[in-house]
């Protein structure tokens, strides 16, 4: 295999982490996509953690083993809308493998992730007396304990749960599941642990540690090239919100090179402004793209976004500081944002960056409820919230200054991130056609 394919696969001396952790990462994910509804509560870490003990059962390699995790905590993550989402719990249902398709497009640009992409692609291929041979025998795996995942759900008896399941999940072989996995699956009927962790209230972070210190890391380079698959996995959900990230994180670093921060934190900056709206995935697509205005209890929930791009990056080692930066872009100087409700003394000059590039990324360009606005309305409401309090003055001031030259660079980045949503919806029609 090329080495290209593993560069994520770094060992650390004495089995440190030598750069961010990929597993933090996924997880988070995970953690967000099932944030939609509670009736998907820990799915993806239950099909994660299975899939993995399935591949131990088979013997299977390292790296297989890897794309059974990983495979696992990814498989759902191009369901965009919320019917979607509750549509995949049913074990069986129409048009299982749009979603699949989705996720792949997204994630095979990502070098490390080549084969993991053809995983999730094939994840509802059914086995078919054989005839499902042409995918990945991952793939098969991921399939059956997704569909496990579905059939029960581990909280009161896992153990009789799961002997109880047993013959209907039998009913399915050779049909949908193929047999060699079926019989792994019944090997690891009697080893109760295997159940237990199912059942546990602990699972995030024993699926963490099925992943040996070291393993799984991410240099610099590939932590920032991720980053930008994420901000795709977040706005390519909606054409109004399909260019905000890119724009964000472009903004937030160039105030960050204007303002006199360390060179340092500038590329910082721009993974904050890549990671800003993570907590979106957990945002049902029908809510983003409501043309009129939103309920209170839509809201609510769309306000919330703020508040778990925090809880999910905050788990991920050597991310603390780009957490808070990324989760505060609504918080206000003057106390009044959210999640926190912190004021300019309580809120790093970093935050108080993402939050000016957050709200000129989002004036200047085109919502659900109305066109994006001209530049003399973009600089009158900076000034405005600048003047109430809401934005720090000083970074206002210094975004006037270069008004014309940031404008012109973000729309720039903006019309490249066009493009490619462009092509990411083509690909999406074609398959569906």
């Amino acid at each position: 295999m090329e080495d290209r394919k593993v560069t994520y696969l770094v060992q650390g001396n004495r089995g440190s982490c030598h750069g961010i952790p990929l597993l933090g990462f996924v997880l988070c994910l995970a953690e967000m996509a099932d944030f939609v509804d509670h009736r998907l509560f820990e799915h993806h870490l239950k099909v994660a953690y299975l899939a993995f003990r399935l591949g131990e059962v088979l013997r299977l390699s390292e790296r297989s083993l890897w794309n059974l995790l990983l495979g696992g905590l990814l498989h759902d993550i191009g369901a965009f809308s919320y019917q979607e989402r509750l549509d995949a719990l049913h074990f069986e249902f129409h048009n299982p493998h749009r979603h699949a398709f989705v996720a792949y497009t997204l994630l095979r640009d990502f070098d490390p992730f080549v084969s993991l992409a053809e995983v999730i692609r094939f994840h509802h291929v059914p086995w078919e007396e054989g005839r499902g041979r042409g995918v990945p025998f991952e793939s098969h795996v991921v399939h059956f304990a997704d569909r496990v995942s579905i059939v029960c759900s581990f909280r009161e008896d896992p153990l009789g749960e799961i002997w109880e399941k047993e013959p209907f999940l039998r009913s399915f072989v050779p049909r949908l599941f193929h047999p060699e996995i079926f019989e792994a699956f019944r090997k690891l009927l009697s080893r109760d642990y295997v159940w237990l962790d199912l059942a546990s209230s602990h699972l995030r972070r024993i699926v963490h540690d099925l992943v040996p210190p070291g393993k799984l890391c991410l240099n610099t380079e590939d932590f920032l090239r991720f980053c930008r698959i994420i901000a795709h996995l977040i706005d390519f959900r909606s054409a109004f919100t399909a260019t905000h990230s890119a724009g964000v994180a472009y903004v937030a670093r160039r105030l960050g090179e204007l303002t006199g921060l360390p060179r340092g934190k500038h590329e910082l900056l721009f993974a904050a402004g890549l990671l800003h709206d993570l907590g979106k995935i957990a945002i049902p697509v029908e809510i983003l793209e409501k043309p009129g205005p939103l309920t209170e209890k839509e809201m609510r929930i769309m306000k919330s976004h703020a508040y778990y791009t925090f809880a999910a990056l905050s788990w991920i080692q050597n991310l603390k500081d780009i957490a808070l930066w990324a989760s505060e872009h609504h918080e206000r100087c003057n106390g009044r944002g959210y999640p926190f409700g912190r004021t300019k003394e309580e809120l790093l000059f970093e935050s108080r960056v993402m939050a000016v590039a957050d709200v000129f990324t989002a004036l200047s360009e085109d919502r659900p409820y109305r066109p994006a606005l001209r530049p003399q309305r973009v600089r009158e409401i900076l000034e405005d919230m600048a003047a109430s309090g809401g934005l720090d003055t000083d970074i206002v001031a210094m975004l006037l200054d270069h008004f014309d030259e940031i404008r012109a660079s973000c729309r720039e980045v903006q019309e490249q991130s066009a493009l490619e949503y462009a092509a990411f919806r083509q690909e999406i029609v074609r398959f569906a056609g």
